[in-house]
């Protein structure tokens, strides 16, 4: 049942959150807006797709659980994503990454260090390779790059 809750809130939120991502990459260059609208495009769909499945089950199995299990932890993860979505015009794609990360792992209960920056390093290093260095196409500018010069 737990799961079947967790499908709903996470379906429903990542529609909800990607729609309003990809409403602001819109404002993006046309070649800064590629990638956000490639993630965030077949994301609203799945994420609904995800809410609606995990709601039918619910009412075949006849509970009715509360939304939200921490109502101040969901909208706390929900306002560092909309910060997030913000943040990408002015610290850019790879910074507010590397801010967001850990700043939602801690938030969703992991605590240990060493994976979350290991994987925040991994997902860094395979997005600037593949869409700066195969793909040639500009992540939002970083804001260390505007500031150096």
């Amino acid at each position: 049942m737990k799961s079947i809750h967790n499908d709903v809130v996470l379906g429903s939120s990542a529609a909800i959150l990607a729609a309003l991502g990809f409403w602001l990459a819109t404002g993006f260059s046309p070649e800064a807006r590629v990638f956000p609208l490639l993630v965030l495009g077949p994301a609203v769909p799945t994420g609904v797709i995800i809410a609606v499945r995990g709601q039918m089950r619910l009412n075949r199995s006849g509970e009715n659980p509360n939304f939200f299990i921490s109502p101040s932890r969901f909208f706390l993860a929900a306002a560092v994503m909309v910060l997030a979505l913000i943040g990408l015009d002015y610290l850019g794609f790879l910074t507010t990454s590397a801010i967001v990360i850990p700043v939602m792992s801690y938030l969703l209960g992991y605590r240990k260090p060493l994976p979350v920056l290991a994987t925040t390093l991994i997902f860094l290093a395979i997005i600037y390779i593949v869409f700066v260095q195969i793909l040639s196409r500009p992540l939002p500018q970083e804001i260390w790059t505007r500031l150096g010069g």
